[in-house]
């Protein structure tokens, strides 16, 4: 409506100039009247659009403030998880040992000790001079795997790619619970190498191995060797009047000198070995001749799980060696230990979690160990003063909700005209420190035999004597007072439930569908709807007001302007008449 009044507005303003119509400006006095009729309404239904709004906040508040409570009561719902437990290794280097989460452990001191460690069957092929040799001259074949203690089952695994490397992946594919790879033995070969002189003449030079060797004169081919005979690496040439050498020995050591020959060993071994061979040698003076290379040598290694149940045996035809004794190099065993003085407990793997309630065990050597379990009491405690804290914070902020004087918290007063609301949701929470566990456990059966208490300001504190008291002569009442002894317990499970699950169900009944806070949410939601609906109308009937003033105005402005042109004529007449009898 501001743009058509900015537009009627400078109409009347140019009226009034050319002294046309009353002079009055009819767009402000019918902008004034409409406002006066109807302002007061629109301003106290904004007024309570703004309370409406104020209070679906602060009750999202409240929503939110149980269900920090319910969060924090939750963790005090599951006995595995109410407390926690270290575990510790008096030899680690042979028993380690850790806490299961999630789970109970008994607090104390226990003996380990592994006779025997768990080990799978570990079986080889014969040797192989690639990893894509032909095998069975190329026609494919099977391989047998009998698992299980005898008599076993056997599995056939068929290889169609022919070679060593087929082999492998065959058996890597069969999903048989056994695992093969390819091992190349000539890494461990290292190379040697016999290296004949020549006899040299003034000038004749060659590089061996990092050293060059030039004659200034005519040597035997026996003091050349010499000169290159016995050197460590890293060491330069023997001197010699009929030889000047330079550089030092790389990748080499050499041995005595045998006549004109000299026997030259790598330092490197494995596939890294490259033959030796002269850098220069323009007149071959030498003779190199490998007298142990690197030559390749591949087996299949094949493995399975650790433990008894998991031994294997395996043939084939071609036979590949794997039935052969001498390439069974391991047969499946399980892990044998003792637990304080109780012997022969048998376990298929090193690593377990059920003879030691709560602690996971791995077993690395056969050194007896000392673990000690400890419980560990400060997750309690962190709990229930959460618990308290969030309690606390959520009377503090009902407080500033309820008082209808509260002017600077940000939800000061949003709940004042409603305090039977205020009054109940109180008194729910704070019945909690009260309430009666249906799992109550010998002096256990409330949050006050924890210690907790209300203060005078009406927060809640806990004595720490009590608490004290409690945790250490009534833990195990305390739990079961508080967890009824069980992990996740569902909340519709008829059995008996432990306080702190019985304590969030009532929580949950509040801010839940069909919940007094839920309710409040919907019928606060519902009047803020209703509310914007009767500002929408009030606008609608200001705007209306304003055009029915707009146009009775302009009427009377119609009825000014004609009176006015009527006395202007018989003016204009009444001078004409005396101008003629005045002449």
């Amino acid at each position: 409506m501001s743009t058509v009044d900015q537009a009627n507005n400078q109409g009347s303003k140019i009226t009034t100039a050319l002294n046309v119509g009353s002079g009055v400006n009819i767009q402000e006095l019918a902008t004034s009247l409409s406002e006066a009729e109807l302002n007061p309404k629109i301003e106290l239904t904004q007024g309570k659009i703004d309370e409406s709004e104020l209070k679906i906040s602060a009750l999202a508040v409240v929503k939110s403030g149980i269900t920090r409570i319910n969060t924090a009561l939750s963790n005090l719902e599951d006995t595995s998880t109410l407390t926690t437990f270290s575990a510790t290794s008096s030899a680690a280097t042979s028993v380690t040992a850790a806490p299961v989460q999630g789970t109970s452990a008994t607090p104390g001191s226990y003996l380990v000790q592994a006779s025997q460690l768990a080990a799978p069957t570990r079986i080889i092929s014969n040797e192989f001079s690639s990893a894509t040799q032909t095998l069975n001259s190329g026609t494919g074949f099977n391989v047998v795997v009998n698992q299980g203690p005898s008599p076993g089952v056997n599995t056939t695994v068929s290889v169609t790619d022919t070679t060593p490397t087929g082999v492998v992946n065959a058996i890597n594919t069969s999903n048989i619970g056994v695992s093969a790879t390819l091992i190349n033995k000539s890494a461990a070969v290292t190379e040697q190498a016999r290296v004949t002189f020549s006899a040299m003449t003034s000038g004749q030079s060659f590089t061996l191995a990092g050293i060059t060797v030039t004659a200034s004169g005519s040597a035997t081919a026996a003091e050349v060797a010499a000169s290159l005979a016995n050197l460590a690496a890293g060491g330069s040439a023997n001197a010699s009047d009929k030889l000047t050498t330079s550089g030092t020995i790389s990748g080499w050591t050499t041995e005595s000198v045998n006549g004109a020959s000299v026997n030259f060993t790598s330092t490197t071994a494995g596939s890294g070995v490259t033959d030796l061979a002269a850098a220069s040698d323009a007149n071959s003076l030498l003779s190199i001749a490998p007298t142990q290379g690197v030559a390749d040598s591949w087996y299949i290694s094949v493995s399975g799980e650790t433990g008894v149940k998991n031994q294997f045996s395996m043939s084939s035809t071609p036979d590949l060696g794997f039935s052969t004794g001498s390439n069974v190099l391991s047969s499946a065993q399980n892990a044998i230990l003792s637990v304080n003085g109780i012997g022969s407990i048998n376990r298929a793997s090193n690593s377990f979690s059920d003879v030691i309630s709560g602690v996971s065990i791995v077993l690395s050597g056969t050194s007896a160990a000392t673990i000690e379990v400890v419980e560990n009491l400060s997750s309690l405690r962190d709990s229930l003063d959460e618990f308290v804290s969030s309690v606390n914070d959520f009377n503090k902020e009902l407080d500033e909700m309820a008082d209808p004087d509260d002017t600077e918290s940000a939800f000061g007063g949003s709940l004042a005209n409603d305090s039977s609301f205020v009054s109940l949701i109180r008194k729910q929470v704070k019945a909690l420190v009260d309430k009666e566990s249906a799992t109550a456990s010998g002096s256990m059966s409330s949050f006050r035999d924890l210690g907790m208490s209300f203060k005078l300001s009406g927060d809640i504190e806990i004595d720490e004597t009590k608490y004290t008291n409690a945790v250490t002569n009534n833990l195990s009442n305390v739990r079961e007072m508080l967890t009824g002894n069980t992990d996740s317990q569902s909340r519709y499970d008829s059995s008996d439930k432990g306080l702190a699950l019985e304590s969030r169900i009532t929580l949950l009944g509040l801010i839940e569908t069909d919940g007094i806070l839920a309710n409040r949410e919907t019928n606060a939601g519902s009047t803020l709807e209703s509310q914007k609906e009767a500002l929408a109308e009030l606008e609608e009937r200001m705007s209306n007001a304003y055009e029915r003033y707009i146009k009775q105005f302009a009427a009377m402005e119609s009825i000014v302007q004609r009176s006015k042109s009527t006395g202007d004529y018989l003016e204009g007449q009444f001078k004409a008449m005396e101008n003629m009898y005045s002449n």
